[in-house]
């Protein structure tokens, strides 16, 4: 038994246990209180009742909830793409030895580092539709009509995707930054023997180099994008019509917002969005292991 004992001692299991039963409390525990709180008719003040599935059946036949979801893939897609494309082209420049490149990276983190909320005001008046908003009085300096960013949907929609692109473009660039910093210089010095010109050193050397630092971007951009609602709640609260109504954002307004005080059912919500989550994690590691096992 003191074998045993002494073995477990010098093992690594006394400095995980504590991580394992703190991870369990501030992970497990709430995520088990939000299912049990997803089966309830839960509200402010009220006391809960069981209602099984009945909120999940009700946010599937909604109309502005499947709105959301169909609003929130396209986001998805354009918000990453835009980011992670932007991201690495913005690391490639930065790539040279030039003067004021630690400045101008600097300069690309700031919309990154900044409050959500920040970012939201900041372009809500960006995009004010008066006279008054920034763009639109630049427009007005050219003659130009004031242009309804914010309250025409499909402008309002591009215009929500832009700003999130702009959001987290920083952390797509210093990401590849370091993926662009893995690529060994002997390879390309090399492909430059060879006449390698700019796109072939690219697509044949330092993408394929990169891919899990690419394939890292992918998922935690996917995961920031799905969870964040701050910046479109201050810019639209997902109007015009729900036209720039996201899923985290149909939570909180459900649970918290427009006086629906429906906390079971945004709790539904919030647990839809952890399986939607789960899903992009379990075909990251697919992905990262096929990776390893084919090299």
């Amino acid at each position: 038994m003191n074998t045993r004992l002494a073995r477990f001692a010098s093992g690594p299991w006394p400095f995980i246990i504590p991580a394992l039963i703190a991870l369990v409390l501030m992970r497990g525990f709430p995520f088990i209180w939000q299912l049990w709180l997803a089966m309830t008719d839960m509200r402010l003040g009220i006391a809960p009742r069981f209602i099984g599935l009945d909120n999940f059946r009700a946010i599937f036949t909604s109309s502005a909830f499947l709105n959301s979801l169909s609003y929130t893939a396209l986001f998805l897609v354009a918000t990453v793409a835009g980011q992670m494309t932007l991201g690495l082209c913005l690391a490639l420049v930065l790539e040279g030895d030039f003067r004021g490149r630690d400045l101008y990276r600097t300069f690309f983190l700031i919309p990154w580092i900044i409050s959500a909320l920040v970012a939201g005001i900041l372009w809500q008046l960006m995009l004010g539709e008066t006279s008054s908003g920034f763009l639109n009085a630049i427009i007005g300096l050219w003659g130009g009509s004031p242009v309804r960013w914010l309250s025409n949907p499909t402008n309002a929609r591009v215009s929500v995707i832009m700003v999130y692109i702009w959001k987290g473009l920083g952390f797509s660039m210093l990401l590849m930054s370091g993926g662009l910093n893995t690529v060994p210089g002997e390879l390309i010095e090399s492909a430059d023997i060879d006449g390698a010109g700019f796109f072939r050193k690219l697509f044949s050397i330092k993408i394929p180099i990169m891919k899990e630092i690419i394939s890292v971007n992918l998922i935690f951009s996917l995961i920031a994008a799905l969870n964040s609602y701050e910046t479109v709640l201050v810019l639209t609260n997902g109007g015009p019509g729900g036209a720039t109504s996201i899923i985290a954002l149909e939570m909180f307004r459900t649970a918290f917002g427009d006086g629906r005080n429906q906390l079971g059912r945004g709790s539904a919500i919030g647990v839809v969005m952890f399986a939607v989550t789960l899903v992009f994690v379990i075909a990251y590691v697919r992905f990262s292991r096929f990776g390893k096992e084919s090299t």
